[in-house]
């Protein structure tokens, strides 16, 4: 009698233990799924039927629950990237997350290599401003095969990697430019008569966002005889000097010149005032920096006008819109958000020094 009542006591107790584990399972696993790894972290968010991609309060995840890195590159050194990088470091520590960021100087080998070593840290989301529209999307897809969120910022990137982008439409920025040339052209020039223009592009670098701010360009001034003197590429300032001496020196009588970026600008202004400017010649442009805002207001009075970007919103919204892709599985309202065109010119100074005093800001 005793043996069995030992024998149910011993059932009993098995039993509860069991029934302890089993418990215990399940919690661990539970666990283990809140914590996961960054690549599980960073898969693109499956939508139930009838759901908006969000997900409830109960289910929100925030960076306490996961750790979040996010890579990000640079194209070049120069002001507009740095502000570029400087709005992704402030979102970052808004949000409380670690950001890698890295410049690739033009180079498709040095991107590449920077990328892959994010990835080994384990970055969870990748912000591209890639080195070529068409070459770098072999990285972009490397990154998503990892695991990677993949966003397009400042130049558009042709890969389907990419889950989204923040850019300045080029041909507006263009069109932008080429709506106030518009505007000097009927103060200076007829209709009637011929005017010599030239171009100084950023063909090789991006030809389709250089073309396409070209034409944005001189689509606004169809109403003119425009003869294009010449179309060279100067996508840094000192070759764009060269370019624009040699036009100049081969065509004297040039009127205008259209600058499809800073650095072309700041090279071809510079140019058209060491040559003294005996025809009067003047700049449009495209972006905006503060030795930009200088030459807008010399006395020299080459530059007309140009277009800035808004490099700092573009660089927040980046990791903003990442965070909340890989952390809380909400896809953003825009897959190709466009950050607003800003017109620069000399019959607006007062806005120019608005705009100078809102970038150093951002620049610091």
């Amino acid at each position: 009698m005793k043996r069995k009542m030992m024998s149910l006591i011993l059932s009993g107790a098995c039993l509860l233990s069991l029934i302890g584990c089993g418990n215990s399972s399940a919690d661990s696993a539970q666990a283990s799924g809140a914590s996961s790894a960054p690549k599980e972290a960073s898969s693109a968010p499956q939508e139930a039927e009838g759901s908006t991609g969000a997900v409830s309060d109960a289910e929100e995840k925030t960076s306490e629950d996961v750790k979040v890195v996010i890579g990000a590159t640079g194209l070049q050194e120069d002001q507009f990237t740095q502000v570029m990088i400087n709005g992704y470091k402030d979102a970052a520590a808004e949000l409380g997350i670690d950001i890698i960021t890295s410049n690739s100087q033009h180079s498709a080998e040095t991107e590449t290599e920077q990328i892959n070593n994010m990835l080994e840290a384990g970055a969870q989301g990748i912000i591209i401003e890639c080195v070529n529209p068409d070459s770098s999307a072999a990285i972009a897809e490397t990154a998503k095969e990892a695991g990677a969120a993949v966003f397009a910022c400042a130049i558009t990137l042709n890969s389907d990697a990419v889950f989204a982008s923040g850019v300045n439409d080029c041909y507006d920025l263009g069109k932008s430019t080429g709506e106030y040339a518009k505007e000097y052209f009927a103060e200076h020039f007829s209709t009637d008569e011929t005017i010599n223009v030239g171009i100084i592009s950023y063909d090789g670098q991006d030809y389709t966002g250089s073309n396409d701010r070209i034409t944005g360009f001189l689509d606004q001034l169809s109403d003119y005889d425009i003869n294009l003197v010449a179309r060279q590429e100067g996508e840094v300032a000192d070759k764009a000097y060269t370019v624009a001496t040699d036009i100049l020196t081969k065509n004297p009588d040039i009127d205008v010149f259209f600058c499809a970026s800073e650095n072309s600008v700041v090279g071809c202004v510079n140019a058209i005032e060491a040559a003294g400017n005996p025809n009067s010649t003047v700049v449009f442009g495209v972006d905006c920096s503060e030795q930009l805002v200088d030459m807008l207001k010399a006395d020299a009075n080459i530059l007309q006008g140009t277009t800035a970007q808004d490099p700092y919103t573009l660089g927040t919204y980046a990791v903003k819109t990442v965070y909340e892709y890989v952390v809380n599985g909400v896809e953003p309202a825009e897959k190709d958000f466009h950050a607003e065109c800003i017109a620069l010119n000399k019959s607006d100074l007062d806005k120019v020094d608005q705009w100078l005093s809102d970038w150093n800001e951002h620049a610091k």
